[in-house]
């Protein structure tokens, strides 16, 4: 609980209960309702995304890449995040005392210097994910016919690995941040809490390791570029309809020469809208997070007193925005699909070729059931009659 030891100003019991009750309620079982649906929707879009008549385009290899990460992230974020504040929030709120023992809590504390830096490697993989299928989908619309020798499957793969080896050598140092301290209370009962380090502690550590670096690798340069590449696809699009209509008005020879360039723009102009919208959601679910992270480092050198002035703000609207912010990155993880299926027609159309192969192998295996059964009654029959 934050506290001013000069003007003894601390967080109101009010202030708490309300913070701790959208943190039940967002963070908590609305965020489980996320993360079931994110897993389940990450899971199908594996599936059709790894289909043969799929994964011959790069780009979907990068999208499988982008699903199975969303997962692993959802995992994580359910079981140490959504799972324990609704196992601990409501003893929390019903006995207004953060310090009740939860055996579930101190497990996370315990284990909190190895999720937070697997959390980060995995969030670093989607942002990085995300630019590169955004500038893979850019060079098939400006490139034309000659993309196939760039925006191959192997150089998909390649790229994919080097993007998790970056994300894995940049959060290296997150992993000497944080450690586990334990102490006992009245009842001689261990407890966990997180800290910082010796490392971690240190201002030029921090400056350098959240300010300097962190920010900008993780923030401003990801964002930066996939606004860029959003506006020269739109562009591109945009260039795309003007080359239809004068299509309808020039020449045979011309007509010819054009026609191939507008209808192999054509197969990737559903994919193009597809990658847009994926890119929008990607923006504005991370906004959220980019600015509490922009706060935190601001901050993060000053000693923040509570004060008459932003008391309000530090005991309910900070804290209250932080809990948004988290559950804003789940909406990211699980709303892909819904924009696959309403934007592009060929996983669509696979979709329903899967359907239909489910359909047919249960239908076939009930009719192998039922041959079976009525093979077995007639031989007990023929025996029967025999005796």
């Amino acid at each position: 609980m934050p506290m001013n030891s000069a003007t003894n100003l601390s967080c109101s019991d009010e202030d708490i209960r309300f913070v701790l009750t959208v943190a039940l309620i967002v963070g908590g079982w609305s965020s489980i309702v996320t993360c079931v649906l994110g897993l389940l929707a990450n899971t199908f879009s594996i599936i059709i995304l790894a289909q043969q008549r799929m994964r011959s385009l790069s780009t979907n290899i990068y999208l499988i890449a982008l699903a199975v990460v969303n997962f692993l992230w959802l995992v994580f974020f359910l079981i140490f995040y959504a799972l324990r504040l609704t196992i601990i929030l409501p003893s929390y709120i019903s006995a207004n005392d953060q310090q009740i023992f939860s055996v579930y809590n101190q497990m996370f504390h315990r284990l909190s210097p190895y999720i937070i830096p697997s959390m980060n490697t995995l969030q670093l993989c989607i942002i990085y994910y995300t630019v590169a299928v955004s500038v893979d989908r850019y060079l098939y619309i400006s490139m034309g016919l000659n993309v196939s020798q760039y925006c191959t499957i192997r150089n998909a793969l390649r790229i994919i690995f080097s993007l998790t080896i970056f994300a894995i050598l940049f959060i290296l140092p997150y992993w000497f941040k944080y450690r586990a301290v334990t102490y006992l209370d009245y009842q001689n009962r261990t407890h966990y809490e997180v800290s910082h380090t010796k490392l971690g502690q240190q201002k030029i550590f921090q400056q350098v390791i959240n300010v300097y670096i962190y920010v900008p690798v993780v923030h401003v340069i990801p964002l930066i570029t996939l606004l860029l590449i959003n506006i020269l696809t739109v562009r591109r699009l945009i260039q795309y309809h003007d080359e239809h209509r004068r299509l309808l008005c020039q020449s045979i020879r011309q007509m010819t020469m054009m026609q191939t360039k507008v209808l192999y723009s054509r197969r990737h102009f559903h994919v193009s809208i597809m990658l847009i919208a994926v890119v929008v959601l990607f923006l504005l679910c991370r906004l959220p997070m980019l600015m509490n992270n922009l706060y935190e480092v601001h901050n993060s050198t000053k000693n923040n007193r509570l004060t008459e002035d932003n008391l309000y703000f530090q005991c309910r609207i900070l804290l209250t925005f932080n809990t948004f912010a988290n559950f804003m990155q789940t909406i990211n993880s699980n709303g892909n699909l819904i924009i696959y299926i309403l934007c592009c027609q060929n996983f669509r159309e696979t979709t329903r070729e899967v359907f239909d192969k489910l359909m047919n192998f249960f239908r076939l295996q009930s009719n192998e059931g039922l041959l079976s059964m009525i093979h077995i009654r007639s031989r007990t029959s023929t025996r029967s009659t025999v005796t």
